[in-house]
């Protein structure tokens, strides 16, 4: 018998909150009743996912840092630089929680797609 009390968490929130892998559009993704089970919402949570993940993926790879920088001006962007990676990877990582296959898909999908394209030259010039 479960006594496990809930307090002040709404019973239809929970019918959202998934302990395993599944896929539907009712979900969780990032915030409160979002995207809830507004099919357009999903898209965007999906579409923000991907950009995030791509987003990461682009910071992970590119040289935005010149040699000529002067020393401690090039330590504090690194140090800047890795602070908002760290940030995109834990707000990929929240998303992820939600165990929604769909989020997994287009976070692979961002982080492959920039990946390919790095590898492929595509990001040589940034």
């Amino acid at each position: 018998m479960d006594h496990m009390d809930h307090g002040s968490m709404d019973h239809s929130m929970m019918s959202f909150a998934h302990m395993t892998l599944y896929w539907g559009k009712n979900s969780l993704v990032l915030f409160n009743n979002f995207p809830g089970s507004n099919t357009g919402h999903y898209i965007l949570a999906l579409i923000i996912v991907f950009m995030l993940a791509s987003g990461l993926e682009f910071l992970s790879h590119c040289c935005l840092i010149g040699p000529r920088w002067q020393r401690t001006v090039a330590e504090l962007a690194r140090t800047a630089l890795h602070t908002v990676r760290m940030g995109l990877y834990y707000l990929v990582m929240l998303a992820l929680m939600s165990f929604n296959v769909g989020v997994l898909l287009v976070a692979i999908l961002g982080h492959a797609v920039v990946f390919l394209g790095h590898t492929e030259g595509w990001t040589g010039t940034f």
